[in-house]
């Protein structure tokens, strides 16, 4: 019941369009009655002239628009419950159409994803034994590193003492060889 009293309250297209329409023609009408009585009272003729100028002149195209809107409004409201009908039977027999389609493409979908899931564990397994191996080899490669380490600093140091030493020598021979 309430679902009724949203539905009458919201004013279709349609209604809207056919009171325009509706609107427009008593517009025209009355402007063909206006044109028509305003032309039939300045045309210098007799009176039955005048009156036959009047009723072809303006009743007769007035009564035209003024009918013609009201038509015009109730075939466009009759269009529209029709088109409403319509788009409703459509849904109505293509909803087990969409059904099997979305069942269709549900079940391909699935698959496709059933697929990729094997092969992202494949490469997570094969991602995963890479890792452990660059791990063991991250290891060994630290160990052998901080086994050296001592070794290479101990080697350094005595670098730098001999480097030191000569160097000491040298500036003292330039010493002496200028002191001469």
């Amino acid at each position: 019941m309430r679902q009724a009293l949203v539905y009458r309250a919201v004013d279709p297209a349609c209604s809207r369009v056919g009171r325009a329409t509706q609107a427009a023609g008593t517009f025209l009408a009355t402007l063909c009655l206006f044109f028509g009585t305003a032309f039939a009272a300045y045309v210098p003729a007799s009176l039955e002239k005048r009156i036959v100028c009047l009723f072809f002149i303006g009743l007769i195209p007035a009564l035209g628009f003024y009918v013609s809107g009201h038509i015009l409004r109730q075939m466009l409201g009759l269009s529209c419950k029709l088109c409403e009908i319509i788009a409703g039977r459509c849904v109505r027999l293509l909803a087990p159409f969409a059904n099997g389609l979305v069942n269709w493409a549900g079940a391909s979908v699935l698959d496709a994803l059933d697929r990729c899931s094997m092969v992202i564990a494949r490469c997570l397994e094969v991602t995963g034994q890479c890792m452990q191996r660059l791990f063991r080899l991250g290891r060994k490669a630290y160990c052998l590193v901080h086994r050296w380490y001592w070794h290479i600093h101990k080697a350094i140091f005595d670098f730098s003492c001999l480097l030191i030493r000569n160097a000491a020598r040298f500036v003292i021979r330039m010493q002496h060889s200028v002191g001469r």
